[in-house]
């Protein structure tokens, strides 16, 4: 490996006027780029090129462009700054530095650029920080405070909190709009995904995530890298803040902070800002936004790539749920996952007492109240449960709430040697809360040599991680679907499971998220789902171009069960390395239980992928013709991959003919364009 030259330049002296030179930087890894001109800073991914000028307030952008198709979006000479906190005061260049980073092992290396600006008026020190990826078409940006002596926090919030500005010379015609919503386990009947579409002119959206500005060849994409849900109430904001435009300028607000979250001897960070820029049209969108969501949030083929089982999800009655714990039922479950082939057993609540260690008796159970019988829980610890996991090659998960103490989870790693932590119940409605909970999740990878993720639970209201925040870690549990509950708002309903995944899988890597399987031979109140109805594969696919759970207690299923779903997940663990590599896209029409539906998962590097189309419980056409992504008048290669048959198929501009001659069925292709 060659080695790379870095240039790593640490200005102590005060630059404060706008025609000064900026000091010299250089720094080139791979074909990303970063250096100074005169009062110039300029960045090049190879693909995007974005050059900031030296003002008396800060960095303002003057030129971003998609350099590969010459598409220049900003070209203009603005004196103020790409920020504004606190509005617009003066400011001093203290520092400037870029180096290579892949922040500590949780993202792809890139050139790390931080500027760091003294407010003397404001009592504040403001660290500007660029990920520049290289052949990447976006940034990632932003903003880090400090105090200094003399500030103070008199009012409780930024009077101004914008955190990234783009003053347009090239006009859009239209803005897209999109948001998640968070909690969706309190109403199944509201949709996950929210859309807008508007001519771009004046307006404050305060509910999206990311903003698509599109001419109808190219566009600008701004993301929100936050907690942002369309949820989320004003008192639990945490200074999330919206999206603005106005007169040609788009700005991005949201300090994820208040004035008295600023410290002397830190800094606190902001919400971090992307840039995409893509051409063609909204597909192209789509695919541009989720290849740089990827370089974000890289995947580890070694440690991210599995199947789950949780012992939780059987019954919905907190005593029953709590038992499922105890080591006696995680024995069977090991075993029972590992005939059905699945990676992960997570073990839930039920296993720890008041010191997060395993409970030897139920009488030493943290949540006692919910105990109504004695029984042993773990009386050797982890011991037997690992032993058994290692005779059968499952690894083991560990559910425990986010208040334990850090020392505690890796005491716990270091005795059960847990691939994955659910740390739940969070409620980051403080920047202090969110970052002590990051920094948690970040130390006890790192203590686990990188061996161990976090994933998180997005299931309630109040602000947690979250769609667009926190996925360095692991992945995101959805939602809470119980095939044997009273509660409507939790009950299993296939065609809406699908249809969360399908919304879901519009904006951001569906494999970045659990889906729930459930046993569908437990329905209870056939009034109110239609679980039955269904077989066990359908239910099962519905999850696998997600990272899938298995949402219950695997040992009920019966032997018929088993025969159904176990060459399902064979097949899919043969080829689930490649679906890995691929982007997944809703295709079809959106699911209702009436329509033809699914998910196109597309190699963009080998024109390949993988297809589950779905024909659901009340639709009465045996054949569709149904639009794919990214091909066009192609012959290509399809093969079942249930049945190993295949069919050379020639499409019909971007359309395929698909046949299930039954309602309530699927199918699992592999399909590869024909030279």
């Amino acid at each position: 490996m060659k080695n790379i030259p870095i240039i790593l330049l640490v200005i102590c002296s005060c630059w404060s006027c706008s025609g000064d030179r900026l000091p010299e930087l250089n720094l080139t890894y791979e074909n990303a780029k970063v250096f100074t001109r005169g009062d110039q800073l300029i960045l090049s991914t190879g693909q995007l090129e974005r050059v900031y000028q030296l003002t008396d307030h800060g960095l303002s952008t003057t030129m971003l462009r998609h350099s590969a198709v010459s598409n220049t979006w900003i070209d203009t000479n603005p004196e103020t700054c790409d920020w504004k906190i606190e509005e617009n005061t003066l400011g001093n260049l203290i520092s400037l530095q870029a180096k290579v980073s892949d922040d500590e092992k949780f993202t792809n290396k890139h050139i790390l650029v931080e500027a760091e600006f003294e407010y003397p008026d404001k009592h504040m020190i403001l660290k500007y920080n660029v990920w520049v990826y290289p052949g990447a078409v976006g940034l990632r940006t932003q903003l880090q405070l400090k105090a200094v002596p003399g500030y103070s926090s008199q009012n409780e919030r930024f009077a101004t909190d914008i955190t990234e500005t783009l003053e347009l010379s090239k006009m859009p015609e239209e803005v897209t709009a999109f948001g998640l919503m968070q909690g969706i386990k309190t109403n199944m009947e509201e949709r996950l995904l929210r859309e807008s579409r508007s001519e771009f002119g004046d307006q404050k959206i305060d509910w999206a995530s990311g903003l698509i500005l599109s001419t109808n060849d190219a566009g600008v994409i701004l993301v929100k890298e936050s907690n942002k849900s369309t949820s989320l109430r004003d008192e639990g904001d945490v200074a999330t803040g919206d999206f603005g435009i106005k007169d040609g300028i788009v700005t991005i607000s949201g300090a994820g902070m208040f004035p008295s979250d600023l410290k002397e001897d830190e800094y606190t960070s902001s919400w971090a800002n992307w840039i995409v820029l893509y051409t063609g049209d909204s597909d192209h969108a789509n695919l541009a936004l989720k290849q740089f969501d990827r370089l974000r949030y890289p995947v580890h083929p070694d440690r991210d790539v599995f199947m789950m089982a949780n012992t939780w999800g059987s019954e919905d009655m907190p005593t029953e749920c709590i038992l499922a714990a105890r080591e006696e039922n995680v024995l069977k479950e090991i075993e029972s996952v590992a005939d059905l082939g699945i990676d992960i057993l997570q073990i839930d609540e039920g296993w720890q007492n008041n010191e997060w260690l395993p409970a030897g008796h139920s009488r030493e159970f943290q949540r006692i109240k919910f105990i109504k019988s004695d029984y042993s829980v773990y009386p050797e610890g982890w011991v037997n449960v690992r032993k058994k996991a290692d005779s059968l090659d499952v690894k083991l998960g560990l559910w425990a709430a986010w208040t334990i103490p850090e020392d505690k989870l890796r005491i716990n790693y270091d005795s059960g040697s847990f691939a994955s932590f659910k740390l739940d119940f969070a409620n980051l409605n403080t920047a202090e809360r969110r970052d002590n909970l990051m920094n948690k999740a970040r130390n006890l990878i790192k203590y686990s040599n990188y061996n161990t993720i976090v994933n998180w639970d997005v299931t309630e209201i109040a602000p947690r991680a979250g769609y667009f925040y926190g996925r360095e870690y692991g992945n995101i549990y959805l939602e809470n679907r119980k095939i044997n509950t009273a509660r409507d708002n939790v009950m299993y309903v296939p065609y809406k499971v699908l249809r969360d995944a399908w919304q879901l899988s519009r904006y951001v890597n569906l494999n970045k998220f659990q889906i729930t399987v459930q046993n569908i031979d437990m329905a209870g109140d056939k009034t109110k789902t239609d679980a039955h109805l269904h077989n066990h594969p359908y239910v099962v696919a519905i999850a696998l171009m997600s990272s899938p759970i298995f949402f219950q207690e695997t040992h009920y299923y019966t032997k018929e069960a088993r025969a159904q779903i176990k060459p399902l997940l064979a097949a899919y663990k043969k080829h689930r390395a490649e679906m890995y590599e691929g982007y997944v896209f809703p295709v079809g029409d959106e699911p209702n239980n009436s329509n033809w539906t699914g998910f196109q998962n597309h190699r963009t590097e080998s024109d390949s992928g993988y297809l589950l189309i779905f024909r659901e419980l009340h639709n009465d056409e045996t054949s569709k013709e149904m639009a794919l992504k990214y091909i066009k008048d192609a012959e290509i290669r399809l093969t079942d991959l249930m049945t190993n048959e295949t069919q050379v198929v020639k499409m019909n501009g971007n359309s395929v003919v698909f046949d299930i001659d039954k309602p309530a069925d699927y199918r699992f292709y592999r399909y590869e364009i024909q030279d």
